[in-house]
C-alpha cells in the first residue's frame, strides 16, 4: 500500500468548505484502505479512523521555504510515496498531486507579492499532477499556467455530505427559526460580504433589497465578517431586520431548510459548495452563471447575470412565490443528488498515482535536485 503524507495546514487556517472537502475524501480513503495515510496536524486537524495523525509546527508564511524542507524531512523519515496538501504547501523532492480550488487571487488582481499567494504559485510550479474542482477552474489554471500539460489536469466536482445537508422535519426547522427569532420569510447570505475587488458581489443583493417596496422579510447572514456593515444596515428598507451568526454545519442545514432562498451573487467561485448544500437541504437558490457557478447550479437555480439590480429585485420577488419555491426546491433536490464524494476521492487518488509514476523519470529526478537547491536558497534569504 502506498504511503501518503497529507499536510493538514488548511485546518489550522479555517473550517470552511475546503475543510469539508478533505474530511470527506480522507474518510473515504481510510474506509477503503486506499493509502497508508499520515496527516500532519498543525492545529485543529480532524481525527479520522484509519488516518494516523502527527503533530507538526504551525504554518507561518515568512518561513514557508524552510517549512518545505521540514515537510520533506518528514516525508523522508516516514518513507512517503507521495504528498498532498490541504492548501498550498509543498515538499521539495516527494511527488505531489495538488488540488486546485480556484484562481481568485490571480484573476481579481490580488497582490501576488504577498507570501501566501507566492506559495500558491510555488506549489503549482512544483506539483506533478493536478485536480481542479470545476471545469472553470481547470480552464483558468491552464490559461494562467500554459506550461502545464492538459493531460496532467483532471476535474472532479465536490460532493454533498447528505448526512448533514438534507431536507429537515418541519418541527426542527420551526425550532431553529424560533431560536434565532426568524418569525417571517428570510433571505440567507452565506460567507464574506466584503472581499477584494468585491467578487462576492454582496452589494448587488443589498442594493436590490433597498429597492424593494414590500419588506415583509428579513436577512440572515451566516459567517463572514463578525459585524454586519453599517452601510448595509442603513440601506435596508424600513422594517427589514438583518442578523449575523456563526453556525455548525448541522444548524447551517436548518438555516437553508427554513430560508426563502440562498442568495449567492458571486462573480467568481472555484465551485460553489453553498449552492449544492442549500439545494440538498431543500432551499431555493439565486446565483449567477459566472465562474463555476453555472456548473454547480445547473438548471436548478434562478440564474442572474450578477450586474443588474432590477434583475436581482425580480429574482428576490419571484422566489417569494410559493409555486416558484416549490419548483426550485424539487429541481434542487434532484440536482444536488448528483454530487457525491466518491468520484472526487477516486479521481484524486488517480492523480496521486500519476504523480508517483513521474517520480522515477530522469526529468523529475533532475527537477527535484534543482528545486531542492532553489528552495534552500529561498530559506536562507528568508532568514537574512
Amino acid at each position: 500500500m502506498k504511503k501518503l503524507m497529507i499536510d493538514g495546514v488548511f485546518f489550522q487556517l479555517a473550517s470552511s468548505g475546503i475543510a469539508r472537502v478533505w474530511v470527506s475524501v480522507l474518510t473515504l480513503w481510510a474506509q477503503q484502505n486506499r493509502f497508508d495515510m499520515v496527516l500532519l496536524d498543525r492545529g485543529n486537524a480532524p481525527e479520522i479512523d484509519g488516518v494516523r495523525t502527527i503533530p507538526f509546527p504551525r504554518w507561518h508564511a515568512p518561513e514557508a521555504a524552510a517549512d518545505s524542507a521540514l515537510l520533506q524531512q518528514m516525508c523522508d523519515h516516514l518513507g512517503a510515496d507521495a504528498f498532498v496538501s490541504t492548501y498550498y504547501t509543498s515538499p521539495v523532492s516527494t511527488p505531489m498531486a495538488l488540488m486546485v480550488y480556484d484562481m481568485i487571487p490571480e484573476l481579481f488582481d490580488f497582490d501576488m507579492r504577498i507570501k501566501d499567494w507566492r506559495e500558491k504559485e510555488i506549489a503549482i510550479a512544483f506539483a506533478q499532477s493536478y485536480l481542479c474542482i470545476s471545469n472553470s477552474t481547470r480552464n483558468d489554471l491552464i490559461k494562467l499556467y500554459p506550461e502545464i500539460s492538459d493531460a496532467l489536469v483532471a476535474v472532479e466536482y465536490c460532493g454533498v455530505d447528505v448526512e448533514t445537508f438534507r431536507p429537515r422535519d418541519q418541527t426542527q426547522v420551526d425550532a431553529f427559526r424560533a431560536a434565532h427569532s426568524l418569525d417571517r420569510p428570510y433571505f440567507l447570505f452565506v460567507g464574506s460580504r466584503v472581499q477584494h475587488k468585491a467578487y462576492k458581489n454582496s452589494d448587488l443583493f443589498f442594493d436590490a433589497l433597498g429597492e424593494m417596496q414590500s419588506a415583509d422579510f428579513d436577512v440572515f447572514c451566516v459567517g463572514g465578517e463578525t459585524e454586519i456593515e453599517a452601510r448595509i444596515l442603513d440601506s435596508l428598507p424600513n422594517g427589514v431586520r438583518a442578523s449575523r451568526v456563526s453556525l455548525s454545519d448541522d444548524d447551517l442545514s436548518l438555516a437553508y431548510a427554513g430560508a426563502a432562498a440562498l442568495v449567492y451573487p458571486s462573480l467568481y467561485e472555484g465551485f460553489g459548495m453553498p449552492v449544492i448544500e442549500a439545494m440538498a437541504s431543500g432551499c431555493p437558490v439565486i446565483t449567477t452563471s459566472r465562474g463555476s457557478l453555472a456548473e454547480a447550479a445547473g438548471d436548478a437555480a434562478l440564474l442572474i447575470d450578477g450586474t443588474s439590480v432590477p434583475e436581482m429585485v425580480t429574482a428576490l420577488q419571484g422566489v417569494l412565490s410559493p409555486d416558484t419555491r416549490a419548483t426550485l426546491r424539487e429541481k434542487g433536490l434532484a440536482h444536488a443528488a448528483k454530487f457525491e464524494w466518491q468520484p472526487m476521492a477516486d479521481k484524486m487518488a488517480q492523480q496521486i498515482d500519476v504523480a508517483i509514476r513521474a517520480r522515477d523519470t530522469k526529468a523529475t529526478t533532475a527537477f527535484f535536485a534543482e528545486w531542492t537547491r532553489l528552495r534552500s536558497l529561498m530559506a536562507d534569504v528568508d532568514h537574512i
